[in-house]
């Protein structure tokens, strides 16, 4: 992923206020994270977001005066050791970045079809960056649609060590959608963001309090917050 992409990526995460709709035509303000779950074992990992009302879905969509369009991304995100940053992964990214030749419309699974889950770490060179891990499988670490439910998945032992090298006692899933329906901002379009902070291996886990940031992103975040 170019740096610029990942610093404007940065640049929404930082913006957040509002929280979103999993769908282009939609905001609500309703969390659509709720009944996130989270399993960790030493075999595999799954992140499964809760299943959206629609699955319609429109992407790549040109706007007038502003250079890109609408953007999709979701990510699930942990806390690390401080002195294991740059080395050990604190968050896995799904983002589909606009293209020309929109817009284009379909299912979730249409949407993701051609992304790659890009596990990331903290940056050793920006305090306030993140990069991505080089060396992935992505064989065993990857996105799918199942059941109608967005599932990150880290299979095999190998995947899950090199990814999860601690396993964490909870982790934040987000889920970020740039917008037409916001206010627009003076770098380009507004976005609205969902939060939902999950305990690991407890399929009825309660909504813990929302920190509006993501551990291994904090940009522009209340540090008590």
């Amino acid at each position: 992923m170019p740096l610029a992409r990942i610093k404007y990526f940065l640049f929404l995460i930082g913006s957040a206020s509002l929280v979103s709709s999993v769908s282009a035509q939609q905001v609500t303000a309703a969390n659509t994270l709720s009944g996130a779950q989270a399993i960790i074992t030493p075999g595999e990992a799954r992140f499964v977001f809760p299943r959206q009302a629609s699955d319609s879905y429109e992407w790549d969509v040109p706007i007038p005066g502003v250079q890109g369009g609408r953007e999709f991304a979701w990510d699930v995100s942990w806390e690390i050791p401080a002195n294991r940053n740059g080395i050990d992964p604190c968050a896995l990214w799904l983002v589909q970045w606009w293209k020309s030749g929109g817009p284009r419309r379909g299912s979730l699974k249409s949407l993701i079809e051609w992304l790659r889950l890009q596990p990331m770490v903290k940056s050793t060179k920006d305090a306030s960056g993140i990069d991505r891990v080089r060396k992935v499988d992505y064989r065993n670490v990857f996105a799918a649609v199942e059941d109608g439910h967005l599932v990150f998945i880290v299979r095999g032992a190998d995947a899950v060590r090199q990814i999860f090298p601690t396993i964490p006692s909870q982790v934040t899933f987000r889920a970020i959608i740039e917008t037409t329906k916001t206010p627009q901002r003076r770098w380009g379009l507004g976005s609205v963001h969902d939060y939902r902070t999950v305990i690991v291996n407890d399929r009825n886990s309660p909504n813990l309090a929302e920190t509006r940031r993501s551990k291994c992103d904090n940009i522009g975040d209340d540090p008590n917050g």
